[in-house]
């Protein structure tokens, strides 16, 4: 069977399964080296991958309300500057217009006190996007998504 998390260039989190593993895929690949189909699930293919990709050095931080109904959005600041996207889910809040209206107000102002724009991703402004610094957004077509879907437009 193929390790997945190989196959994705993850660490296993099953280490005694890896060296067996490892072992079985050289036992094929020796067997199947004159075929010349590639075959992923290889080491050499996610070491290769793992030097050849760059780590990523951004996040995306996804919040929603607490227990309380409130934002906790402190420090996200910093990770504006960082670079880093917030997304803020207040699909919760839909019984209480007034706490989503307070929350949104909140990351509106976490977005101005930083020089950047809260974006609304669907009709009901539950779903806000503050882009990080250096990051690029297409307000001219208003659409979010793939290039590949843009193209459809």
């Amino acid at each position: 069977m193929v390790n997945l998390f190989r196959l994705l260039g993850l660490p296993n989190p099953n280490p005694s399964n890896a060296t067996r593993e490892v072992k079985d895929s050289r036992k094929k690949n020796k067997s199947e080296n004159k075929n010349s189909m590639l075959i992923l699930s290889d080491t050499r293919i996610s070491e290769r991958t793992k030097h050849l990709m760059p780590k990523p050095n951004r996040k995306v931080i996804y919040l929603k309300p607490d227990k309380l109904h409130r934002l906790h959005l402190s420090g996200m600041g910093q990770e504006l500057s960082k670079g880093n996207m917030i997304l803020v889910d207040l699909g919760d809040l839909t019984h209480m217009p007034s706490q989503t209206a307070k929350c949104n107000r909140e990351v509106n102002q976490l977005a101005e006190n930083n020089g950047l724009m809260a974006f609304a991703l669907n009709n009901s402004d539950t779903l806000i996007m503050i882009p990080g610094s250096k990051m690029r957004v297409d307000t001219s077509k208003h659409i979010l998504g793939l290039s590949e879907e843009l193209n459809k437009f």
